[in-house]
């Protein structure tokens, strides 16, 4: 028979043995993890170019459908949402901290189009650019 049972952890280590990844019951975060802090920082890295899903895949040698796919189990949003995130959390760093236009913050953090940038500035902090740094200087002052 090929079979052996083990019924504890260091038995099985002991005689050679190791859990696979997908049933390793003493991991507490997932194997992908690695794979998602790759692609995060690849985002981080090059949030003021224009990314397509594809490019981000080719980096880190999957599949653009398996990449978004496993990218949203683990973080909860899709490659793009997240950098979308990335580049709002950076506009709002420079709106607070420069005297840069809010046309020239979207192209600085990596927005095609200043619509775009409003959109979905507005959709993250519920607010305007404007009103974001006039919220954020009045506050200050008070």
């Amino acid at each position: 028979m090929n079979v052996e049972f083990y019924f504890d952890m260091d038995e099985v280590e002991k005689a050679g043995f190791r859990a696979c990844k997908r049933c390793q019951p003493e991991v507490e975060f997932s194997p992908n993890i690695e794979l998602v802090r790759n692609v995060v920082s690849y985002l981080v890295n090059h949030t003021n170019r224009q990314l397509v899903l594809k490019d981000i895949a080719d980096h880190v040698g999957l599949s653009p459908y398996y990449l978004e796919r496993m990218f949203k189990q683990e973080t909860g949003d899709t490659p793009r949402s997240y950098l979308e995130k990335i580049r709002v959390d950076k506009a709002s760093h420079l709106l607070m901290s420069t005297e840069l236009t809010n046309l020239e913050i979207s192209y600085e953090v990596g927005f095609q189009s200043p619509s775009n940038f409003y959109r979905v500035f507005r959709r993250l902090k519920d607010c305007s650019p404007s009103e974001y740094r006039k919220g954020v200087t009045k506050n200050e002052l008070d």
